[in-house]
């Protein structure tokens, strides 16, 4: 998919996005801002920020001194970002609509911290474009990646992605970012990844959650969230077919929970040696 293909799927994913934001990305987001050790005056590039579910408490961690910029390229879920930023009162924040692989951060301008959850696996190319964000860094800065661990999300998806196959009656491929995301989903890979990018120091934080599902919460999760995708151009009553038949197979496979554990890993690029 490309990027303005998941800008518009993200779009199309808003305002569920924004409804289950306190039980998922909130909490993903609160995690990953706490494993980036954000201090007080520090300037923060938060990329594929959304509702702002990283970036509000990047925000409230860096303080009044400090300044945020949340990037997407989804214009409805940064609206509802500015909207909550707003509401709790935050200036030292600023969301804007643009691609990720494309940023720059102004003349004398480098962050402290650049963190991005659950984003890098829809990039184009992650590899380049991590190995890029590094060169946002201030000496000493540090890059935090927030990734699904190896199992989460997957028995949602496939139970998503077989509903979907059931009323269409054609087989449905993974969402966008799948493939790259399994690359980075253990321990060992996500370092070994962070590593490879020129990173060191590098430390791998696994942040449990597992939220509690019912028939409602599962279908607000499939249309708010990148599985959204695989009903991209379907026509409402077909949705509504999917729908029903996935809230079936929720219960007839006993799935009560949503497994959405993340890997948070974070580093310090080396310091190029004197000139």
């Amino acid at each position: 998919m490309t990027s303005a293909g998941i800008g518009t799927v993200f779009d199309s994913a808003a305002a569920e996005y924004a409804e289950v934001s306190p039980w998922l990305w909130d909490r993903i987001g609160e995690a990953a801002v706490t494993a980036a050790r954000i201090r007080p005056g520090e300037r923060v590039l938060d990329l594929c920020c959304g509702v702002g579910s990283s970036a509000i408490p990047a925000a409230k961690a860096t303080g009044p001194q400090g300044h945020v910029d949340a990037v997407d390229l989804a214009g409805e879920l940064l609206a509802h970002g500015r909207r909550r930023a707003a509401g709790e009162g935050l200036r030292n924040t600023r969301f804007v609509q643009a691609d990720a692989t494309a940023w720059e951060p102004g003349q004398g301008s480098l962050y402290d911290v650049v963190q991005c959850v659950h984003g890098v696996f829809f990039l184009p190319d992650m590899d380049a474009a991590v190995s890029r964000l590094t060169r946002l860094l201030r000496p000493g800065g540090r890059l935090a990646i927030t990734t699904w661990a190896e199992g989460a999300m997957e028995g949602f998806g496939r139970l998503l992605a077989e509903a979907v196959s059931r009323v269409r009656q054609t087989p449905v491929g993974p969402p966008g970012g799948k493939q790259a995301a399994s690359r980075i989903d253990t321990e060992e890979e996500l370092a070994g990844w962070l590593t490879a990018r020129g990173l060191t120091r590098v430390t791998v934080t696994r942040s449990p959650l597992r939220v509690p599902l019912d028939a409602a919460l599962a279908w607000r999760i499939a249309l708010g969230s990148g599985f959204r995708g695989m009903l991209t151009g379907l026509p409402e009553p077909t949705v509504e077919q999917v729908r029903t038949t996935f809230v079936h197979l929720l219960g007839e496979r006993r799935m009560d929970e949503l497994d959405a554990t993340s890997l948070i890993g974070t580093g310090t690029p080396a310091t190029p040696p004197p000139a």
